[in-house]
């Protein structure tokens, strides 16, 4: 993603705000104040039993019914809910699993599953907790919360204190990011008993506090939350306004129209600066991908609501208008991604890696359309092989009328080995379908589909290879990237792949040097897709754009390769390589 990664931030969040009791935000979800409820110091007649600090309170309810039972807890008010929960969890060795938690003035309430637990609690009286005492009691009589008419003030400072504390575990050190997936299953949330995460309520709390705290957020996740409506969010452009990316991952919107509450059709503040959008594993992106010509009409109808968007599903399309830009809509003219100077087919970092790349790329393909078991000698006793699966459409012009591209192909046979990290979400999984070893790999490319490469003819093909350190070692390696296409046999259907091989000198009087290749594959990772045709990298027949600039050859192809690997535009391109005094490979490592 675009200067931001969607991940959870390990860090903590700054500051906590201030009037936690006039927010009417946090007074419509607060519990309000029962008449009846216990509202002094938490001691049930104040006695404890002597030499120890465990009340009589519970001592007579052993043989009460099991079930559900409310614990009030002594001295741990403003201390974070979810380290006090694994705190207590590591005390009593099993979850304590408390839900429903409330305050009463310095009193939190919770409730355990079972009078067990609540047993176990009791006995850990007197521990200290962030240098506080805690003091448990059973309440026979559980305190009620929320059934009276008027809102507490003290229920809504708790609520505004366990929002601070979720928010605190999901912003990054930075305060830019901010990953509020999975809410439903976030146990801050869950021992709130906050209902249904439809509820514009809750959505609104969290982010009315969030935009206080963190007043430069310029991306938040709102990944698997079963959101089937945007309108408990609709506020994210008023909240957030310099707002670039947005994950709406694996929710359940199934129309885009949803979309329009956060942009320019349904909203009086939309999302003017977005950059980059995820609607993967959406029912309404699922089903238009489905369709004909899916992959165009799905940015169609993305970029007519948000028409600065640059990458979508974490690929590349081209923005019709720039951040901030007035003009907006179907109407608005494309931004140039055109380089501001001509561009080459292929990159290498000099003569000798060149010359090494063409030797290997030549003899590999014939090797893996005639006779793959003859690559047996060019693969290393360790190497790694992997295999993922691009399953969107193609979105190029190309595509849009090429009868290959538009092919229904199936990928059965590319999908059960698959690795793509963005579906299969499973560790073990993930670890299965890294394939290690030779033999292992052998036998993993035998597998696949007889291919035919048309290696004779060059346009369909580009590469880029540089050199990299190996560490602890005074070897270096070559990293080449090659793109292109391969039809398969005997179906005929025609894929596009990139395949990305990591490559170190082949010994003298190993097989690979048997047999004439330069050296030895220790990684190798191929991406499949439907077919997308080669003219993206194509030199540039038509003029470049005028622009003022002093660029030598290498960083004019280090531009190129940057903006192919990034889909960053031209401006973006170019900040990004001087930022790192045009250092490529510290370019590409900061990037997210």
């Amino acid at each position: 993603m675009n200067n931001q990664s969607f991940g959870r931030g390990g860090g903590r969040g700054r500051g906590r705000g201030r009037g936690q009791g006039g927010n009417p935000v946090f007074s419509r979800l607060g519990a309000s104040t029962d008449q009846n409820g216990n509202t002094g110091s938490g001691q049930a007649g104040g006695f404890s039993q002597p030499g120890s600090g465990v009340p009589f309170g519970g001592a007579s309810m052993v043989g009460q019914s099991d079930g559900p039972v409310q614990v009030s807890i002594k001295g741990c008010r403003g201390k974070p809910e979810a380290s006090l929960f694994k705190f207590l969890n590591m005390k009593v060795e099993r979850p304590v699993n408390a839900t429903n938690v409330n305050y009463r003035g310095e009193i939190m309430y919770i409730t355990v599953p079972s009078m067990d637990i609540a047993q176990e609690l009791l006995k850990l009286s007197g521990i200290r907790f962030y240098g506080e005492k805690l003091s448990f009691q059973i309440k026979p009589h559980p305190v009620k919360f929320g059934t009276g008419s008027c809102s507490g003030s003290s229920d809504s400072a708790s609520i505004r204190d366990r929002l601070i504390a979720l928010l605190q575990t999901r912003a990054d050190p930075q305060g830019s990011a901010l990953d509020l997936s999975g809410l439903a299953h976030d146990p801050i949330i869950q021992s709130m008993g906050a209902g249904s995460l439809q509820d514009s309520k809750l959505f609104e709390a969290i982010l009315v506090l969030a935009a206080q705290l963190y007043t430069n957020v310029i991306t938040i996740s709102l990944a698997n939350n079963g959101l089937s409506s945007l309108r408990p969010v609709a506020n994210l452009g008023m909240h957030f306004p310099k707002l670039r990316n947005l994950s709406l991952m694996n929710n359940m919107i199934s129309d885009f129209r949803e979309l329009n509450c956060l942009s320019e059709s349904g909203s009086k503040v939309p999302l003017s600066n977005l950059s980059e959008l995820i609607l993967q594993g959406n029912p309404a992106s699922e089903a238009e991908l489905r369709q004909p010509n899916g992959g165009a009409s799905y940015v169609e109808k993305v970029q007519q609501r948000f028409p600065t968007v640059s990458r979508l599903d974490m690929n590349p399309v081209t923005p019709r208008a720039e951040p901030g830009q007035e003009t907006s809509g179907p109407s608005a003219q494309p931004v140039s991604r055109k380089l501001p100077f001509p561009t080459a087919q292929s990159f290498s970092e000099d003569a000798a890696v060149n010359e090494l790349a063409v030797a290997f790329l030549a003899g590999f393909f014939k090797l893996y359309d005639e006779n793959r078991s003859g690559l047996s000698d060019i693969y290393d006793s360790a190497a790694a092989f992997s295999l993922m699966v691009d399953t969107t459409h193609p979105t190029s012009e190309f595509a849009r009328t090429n009868p290959d591209s538009q092919k229904r192909v199936d990928l059965t046979t590319y999908i059960r080995i698959s690795r793509n990290l963005t579906r299969v979400k499973s560790q073990a999984r993930r670890i299965q379908a890294l394939v290690v070893g030779k033999a292992a790999v052998m036998q993993t490319i035998a597998q696949l589909p007889t291919t035919h490469h048309p290696v004779q003819d060059d346009k369909r093909f580009s590469f880029d290879a540089w050199r990299v350190d190996v560490a602890d070692s005074a070897q270096q390696a070559v990293v080449l990237a090659v793109h292109g296409e391969f039809t398969e046999q005997p179906s005929q259907n025609v894929l596009s792949f990139d395949r990305t091989f990591v490559l170190v000198p082949a010994p003298p009087g190993s097989p690979a040097a048997a047999i004439g290749s330069p050296c030895v594959v220790t990684n190798d990772q191929l991406t499949l897709r439907r077919y997308n045709g080669f003219h993206s990298w194509l030199p540039q027949t038509e003029p470049a754009p005028a622009h003022n600039l002093n660029l030598s050859p290498e960083q004019q192809e280090m531009a190129r390769v940057l903006q192919e690997q990034t889909g960053l535009n031209v401006e973006w391109t170019l900040k990004c390589l001087e930022n790192y005094g045009w250092n490529y490979q510290q370019a590409m490592a900061e990037f997210p």
